[in-house]
């Protein structure tokens, strides 16, 4: 069983490094982008990698919480997002 359980931490830590890096280059989009929409769709995917981050910290510790957590900030993440494309759509936020 010993190299089960290292397969898993070495899984584990891999995973959390994968989601850092993912991070690393939404926000660097987010910096970068063209115009409202492509930071809008960065803000989504750094709400997404936290809910990634979250769910892994649920598997890891088994518990409850986190994935509570992670469903509800998905929710309020997709809805903010859906509601900004909305009123972008509109042209109520001007573009840069």
């Amino acid at each position: 069983m010993p190299v089960m359980e290292a397969a898993i931490e070495i899984l584990y830590q891999s995973s959390q490094l994968m989601l850092v890096v993912a991070t690393l280059l939404i926000l660097y989009r987010l910096g970068r982008g063209p115009s409202v929409f492509d930071r809008v769709v960065a803000i989504e995917a750094i709400a997404l990698a936290v809910v990634g981050y979250l769910l892994l910290e649920s598997n890891a510790t088994a518990g409850r919480l986190y994935t509570g957590a992670a469903l509800g900030l998905a929710l309020f993440s997709f809805v903010g997002t859906v509601f900004l494309g909305y009123f972008l759509g509109l042209g109520e936020f001007p573009d840069e």
